[in-house]
């Protein structure tokens, strides 16, 4: 029993560090306004990176992005690994540790900006655009996206064992067949991070991002940012709605 619980806290913890590595987030919600600064203006706004788990250039430690408390961000998707062996409120709970991580990152990237913005006029509105953007990007790329894959993938793990027959395999009175749907979880985790990151920054900088930062150009273009965005929103719960009809075969 032991030893199947260290085995699986192993995988977890290898998980969430594979993903930290991964997870070098590149989108930056002040790039499109830092760009079209004067180059003596943008020295303040360089250490502002909303997304990046890299450290900042000037050196200053992150306390959302540069320490263990990052790991925060990562607790709906182990929740969803573990919802086999955790308690009802388990799941939610994990979701809830992670939308804390993000409102707190949040705040902290918005008073960042609002502190480095030279203009003293324009320092509630990029305080309030670099809160926005971060918060929209956070929840998508951390918080709902990864959670729904995961779920599917667990869910899809389970069923498949299922209709397979897989017969029980005791170890020391535990069945082991039961923690293959939990590794799975866990070992999916390192495959979906960079295309789900690397899809949001994209979908960020066709919608929220630039309609945030003015750059919306004509009815086509606010129709594709319109799209683009409410696909982003869509798919989560497409995908919880196909991890439930899947989690019903079994």
């Amino acid at each position: 029993m032991f030893a199947v619980r260290a085995s699986s806290s192993i995988v977890a913890g290898a998980a969430l560090r594979q993903r930290a590595s991964l997870s070098a987030k590149k989108f930056n919600p002040l790039a499109s306004y830092v760009s079209a600064r004067p180059v003596a203006k943008q020295r303040a706004s360089f250490s502002v990176k909303a997304n990046n788990a890299e450290p900042s250039a000037d050196g200053e430690v992150d306390i959302w992005r540069d320490t263990p408390v990052r790991y925060m961000g990562y607790a709906n998707e182990v929740g969803e690994a573990f919802a086999a062996f955790l308690p009802g409120w388990g799941v939610p709970a994990s979701y809830g540790v992670a939308a804390v991580y993000v409102m707190l990152d949040t705040v902290d990237k918005g008073s960042k900006a609002y502190k480095g913005e030279e203009d003293e006029s324009q320092k509630v509105k990029r305080g309030a655009i670099v809160t926005l953007d971060t918060l929209t990007w956070q929840l998508l790329a951390s918080v709902f996206w990864p959670g729904s894959f995961i779920r599917c993938v667990v869910n899809a793990t389970t069923v498949a064992l299922a209709l397979a027959h897989v017969p029980e395999l005791d170890v020391n009175g535990v069945d082991i067949v039961k923690f293959i749907p939990t590794i799975a979880g866990l070992v999916s985790i390192r495959f979906v991070v960079k295309p789900i990151d690397s899809t949001i920054d994209y979908a960020m900088s066709t919608s929220v991002t630039k309609a945030l930062n003015g750059k919306i150009e004509g009815p086509a273009d606010a129709g594709i940012a319109l799209a683009t965005i409410g696909a982003c929103l869509a798919l989560p719960p497409a995908l919880f709605t196909l991890a439930a009809a899947i989690k019903e075969i079994a």
